[in-house]
């Protein structure tokens, strides 16, 4: 068989995720199956060499809370209310200690002291638009991504914080101005081993690489489309990145050498989302408008579509919207936590057998603008989504 779309001879399966209690597997847009039913259940887990998290965090961008579940069973754990409008996008951990978080509506990074449940830092950054707070490997810098517009000049920026969490300590330090320099909004960052270095996405497509001491922009790498929060370390050198460009292109990122190795595309109908398996054999891909999740085997060359797993909890397309997978980091065990945007669901996916463990409703749908999940008019007007962010708290 031909490649179409990174599609090769192996056979796709497309599994339906309907209800709690069954998957039904049929057919996406671009494939044709039999259809095969299967059964939710606990299954075997494959432990890594991390220890598995009790708790996973969800951001409700719409309601400014963070939901706290049980990271295998999504029973609740806990809630945190923050202050009144201020939009929750992505929670990203450095140790299991301190949670941070960016004020999409608001302009705030809060940092939350995770163990007691509470609010121990938070800035004002911008008026509004402040995306991801991502803290460096030798845990002394973050840098934060703040969206902006261009309409407004120096909005389009990358700030530096300077963080000490043994000592309770943050403080905000210089910014690039990412708009000025490449006329594109920071996404998201992903750091070098030794820190220097930040590798940061843009919008509407390509990569900054940013040397953190001085706050400066090196060079740009040309990616196809958008990537989003869509990139996870392989290793300390490499990290797997997929782009929205041809329904999702996947390349592998030297950080060495600053250099992509094109592993080809998928062909689904949106992308938004990236997460894979600690042992990088298998990727994940959100299909926000397909409400389907892109099952990627990274073993091939090209990648292989192996399936796609549609949510259809709430009737009629686009009503469910898998987005966000988690805080950039891989999957811990089999465990795929799923935020559904539209629906305010969020789901736990058995990663290996592709099986639904659990799904539970957060929060009623609400209207939202889907290149930022905040509300359709203003970033501070009323709606947004009702989950987004699913992000794992790491244990010791």
């Amino acid at each position: 068989m031909a490649m179409r779309h990174g599609v090769g001879a192996r056979q796709i399966v497309c599994a339906t995720l309907a209800g709690l209690s069954q998957f039904v597997a049929g057919c996406d847009d671009a494939t044709t199956g039999s259809e095969v039913r299967l059964r939710e259940g606990q299954t075997s887990r494959d432990r890594a060499e991390v220890k598995m998290p009790i708790e996973l965090w969800v951001t409700s961008q719409g309601r400014s809370e963070i939901f706290i579940r049980n990271f295998e069973n999504l029973s609740p754990i806990d809630k945190i209310e923050l202050p009144s409008g201020a939009g929750p996008h992505i929670v990203t951990f450095h140790s299991p200690d301190f949670a941070y978080v960016g004020g999409m509506a608001d302009g705030k990074v809060y940092v939350i002291d995770a163990n007691t449940k509470q609010v121990a830092y938070s800035a004002p950054l911008a008026p509004t638009l402040v995306h991801q707070v991502k803290v460096s490997p030798d845990g002394a810098t973050a840098l934060v991504s703040i969206i902006g517009s261009r309409t407004v000049d120096g909005s389009r920026k990358l700030t530096k914080m300077f963080v000490d969490e043994v000592k309770r300590s943050w403080s905000v330090g210089p910014s690039l101005d990412i708009g000025a320099a490449t006329d594109k909004s920071p996404v998201c960052t992903v750091f070098s081993a030794d820190s220097r270095r930040a590798f940061v996405s843009l919008n509407p497509s390509g990569i900054a690489v940013v040397d953190v001491p001085s706050m400066t922009l090196v060079s740009q790498i040309a990616t196809d489309g958008f990537i989003a929060c869509g990139m996870i370390k392989s290793d300390d050198d490499h990290v797997v990145i997929a782009s929205a460009g041809s329904g999702g292109h996947i390349y592998t990122l030297d950080m060495t050498t600053q250099t992509l190795t094109d592993r080809g595309f998928l062909g689904a109908s949106s992308w938004h989302s990236f997460a894979m398996t600690r042992d990088g054999t298998r990727g994940f891909g959100s299909s926000p408008l397909s409400d389907s999740v892109i099952v990627i085997d990274l073993t091939t060359t090209p990648v292989t579509k192996l399936a796609a797993l549609r949510f259809d909890q709430v009737p009629g397309v686009g009503n469910n919207q898998p987005d966000a997978f988690g805080g950039g980091e891989p999957n811990y065990g089999n465990v795929l936590p799923v935020g559904l945007r539209a629906a305010g669901n969020v789901a736990i996916v058995n990663a290996h057998n592709l099986k639904l463990r659990s799904i539970v409703n957060l929060a009623p749908p609400a209207p939202f603008n889907p290149m930022t999940c905040g509300p359709v008019s203003t970033p501070t007007g009323s709606g947004g989504c009702a989950v987004h962010g699913v992000t794992p708290r790491p244990r010791q």
